[in-house]
């Protein structure tokens, strides 16, 4: 029997979190107009790696504009990304939750069906702004962060509460390519190797729910959902091979984000990281310890 949980078309926002202490003191981003402009006020002042930028400019799809304007629309995208994610506000977040309400919620929770779905994303493409709308839509929900409830730094706990989320047909929701965790294995993306650990392959398997990519777009005015289904595990299926399709999925939907679009692609600090490695010939493979349980 299917329990029915009901998601509020009515979401209040608490405020974002406040910037580190040592941060220098900034405006708080009322809409989405002002952090953009203020982002590209300030796109050429982001450090990103001369050799990742090459890099990456050779492998894009987006060949209608120059190498100046792509390098450009990237640092626009970065800043953009780092204002929304500090400098954000209750308002701000509200107004991008009206734009990719409807989409987000046929998602993750279609009308007159109770499939609980595993959310996955990366740490790009407004990845943090995306987590603080998937935990207001879905308060019944589990979104595994690096910090919160259901911090990565306590694997074995978040592991266990997303499982159990899923398994009650409520949505979870985590970014496989993060830093937590012990590595199981590496998949290529773009030819750097990124480490990635067993947990949203496992939760998948174990319960049988459905995997769905998300992601935010930047349109020009406003945000819109990228969603693009992702492996369901087959009835016998052996977990190897299963992780084998899931992960096959998960570097084709990064290879996707990391040729695409340069407005929608702010180059966080880890893969920066990991491509700067693997440009050098070594792989990135810096590891955050989980709590151990007694």
């Amino acid at each position: 029997m299917h329990s029915e949980t009901n998601y509020s078309s009515k979401v209040e926002f608490p405020a974002m979190e406040a910037p580190d202490q040592e941060e220098p003191r900034r405006k708080c981003f009322k809409t989405l107009a002002d952090a953009l402009e203020d982002a590209r006020q300030g796109a050429d002042k982001i450090g990103i790696e001369r050799r990742v930028l090459d890099f990456l400019y050779g492998k894009t799809r987006w060949k209608s504009i120059t190498r100046a304007d792509w390098e450009q629309q990237v640092r626009i995208a970065t800043t953009f990304d780092e204002n929304l994610r500090r400098f954000g506000s209750a308002r701000l977040l509200k107004e991008i939750a009206d734009q990719v309400g409807v989409s987000f919620r046929a998602a993750v929770a279609p009308e007159r069906t109770f499939a609980p779905a595993l959310v996955i994303t990366y740490h790009g493409s407004f990845s943090v702004t995306l987590r603080r709308l998937f935990r207001n839509f879905f308060p019944d929900g589990v979104a595994i962060a690096a910090n919160g409830v259901y911090a990565a730094g306590d694997g074995a706990y978040a592991l266990f509460a997303a499982r159990e989320a899923l398994l009650a047909e409520k949505p979870a929701f985590m970014a496989p390519d993060g830093r937590y965790g012990r590595e199981a294995g590496t998949v290529s993306v773009l030819g750097a190797q990124l480490p990635l650990t067993d947990g949203a392959p496992f939760l998948a398997h174990a319960t049988g729910c459905k995997v769905e990519w998300l992601a935010l777009a930047w349109r020009g005015q406003g945000f819109a959902i990228e969603a693009v289904a992702g492996p369901q595990r087959v009835a016998g299926e052996a977990f190897r091979d299963y992780r084998e399709r899931f992960y096959h999925f998960y570097a084709a939907r990064l290879e996707e984000a990391f040729t695409g679009n340069p407005a929608n692609l702010p180059l966080t600090a880890n893969w920066r990281l990991m491509f700067d490695a693997m440009l050098a010939g070594k792989v990135y493979r810096f590891r955050r310890p989980t709590r151990q349980i007694a």
